[in-house]
């Protein structure tokens, strides 16, 4: 937990519960878990102790900019709240502030700034709705691309500058931190059991493909993002929403990984109920949704053995859980 409080705490609509202790803070978000498998009617859960992540090491975020004023959203505004630093993010990313700033001031217009930190540097997609940069928007965008840590930038899905190849689109999604990655990845190897050949459903970079093929698992991942391609063989594009992956395409399956976006995997979760699938790891950011989707397999026979939550959104109002059900 922080030791000094965020000085935009109040302001920027990000944080929400950062004033209060720890004790505080972990009963909010263990009832906010309890309360949403409540609801689906799943009272009694076998709910491990919440994961807490340390701060700082956030490497992902969106901005907001307009009329030349850049930083994070008030609450439930569009109101643009300045910011000097955020001590969620990584160090590399709060560098780039003042530059991303002045960038803005200079640029003009109104739109959002993503960025993330990858091994080999920052990656910045700028978008206004002004489609194709003109010379004197291309010349201000240049002067940013050739800061020494930025790796790609973007601007309203135009390459301005690439020093080296990426794996992952603009804005394509990876988990927040790398450690908070890390952690998912650990409490899904250690679920694996004896199973030998599996399916990775809302697989995106191959998060936990990869690691379960290291393991020694078949495994075949399934998404809509093309960048499930770079997972060669081993992927499938797919929209999982209206395509979902059938029981008889998973006959021979012994283990499903699924780690759907906040909309849940309602419409996936239904095929997987008529299956026999012997264990299923449901990797829900929602925890709404992910208690609807467990309750659908819950009453189609299997049992919910495990939840571990894991605080990937630190002081917010939302929290990732990993739960490992088991065919009765």
């Amino acid at each position: 937990m922080l030791k000094q409080k965020c000085p935009f705490f109040g302001k920027c609509g990000g944080c929400v519960w950062q004033d209060l202790s720890e004790a505080d803070y972990l009963a909010k978000k263990e009832s906010f878990i309890r309360r949403a498998f409540a609801d689906v009617g799943l009272n009694e859960i076998p709910l491990n102790p919440i994961i807490l992540l340390p701060t700082g090491i956030r490497r992902r975020a969106c901005f907001a900019f307009y009329q030349g004023h850049f930083g994070f959203n008030e609450a439930h505004s569009h109101k643009i709240i300045e910011i000097d630093s955020c001590p969620l993010l990584e160090p590399a990313l709060n560098a780039l502030i003042p530059d991303l700033r002045a960038l803005v001031k200079t640029l003009g217009g109104s739109g959002d700034c993503f960025i993330l930190n990858t091994p080999t540097g920052v990656d910045i997609h700028i978008k206004d709705g002004r489609g194709t940069p003109d010379l004197s928007r291309l010349e201000i965008l240049s002067a940013l691309a050739q800061k020494e840590n930025v790796v790609r930038l973007t601007y309203n899905n135009s390459p301005i500058f690439q020093k080296a190849p990426l794996p992952i689109l603009p804005e394509g999604f990876l988990q927040p931190s790398v450690f908070g990655e890390k952690t998912l990845v650990d409490l899904v190897l250690k679920n694996v059991r004896q199973a030998k050949n599996a399916v990775d459903l809302f697989c995106g970079q191959g998060t936990f493909t990869r690691p379960l093929m290291k393991a020694g698992l078949s495994v075949t991942g399934y998404d809509n993002d093309v960048s499930v391609l770079t997972l060669g063989d081993n992927g499938r594009q797919r929209d999982l929403f209206r395509n979902p992956v059938t029981p008889d395409e998973l006959l021979g399956v012994d283990l499903a990984v699924l780690d759907p976006p906040r909309a849940g995997a309602k419409e996936q979760v239904i095929q997987l109920a008529s299956t026999q699938i012997p264990r299923i790891i449901m990797v829900s950011c929602a925890p709404k949704t992910g208690a609807r989707d467990i309750k659908i397999l819950t009453d189609a026979g299997w049992y919910l053995t495990e939840i571990t939550p894991v605080d990937q959104f630190t002081y917010s109002n939302h929290i990732e859980i990993v739960a490992i059900l088991e065919k009765k």
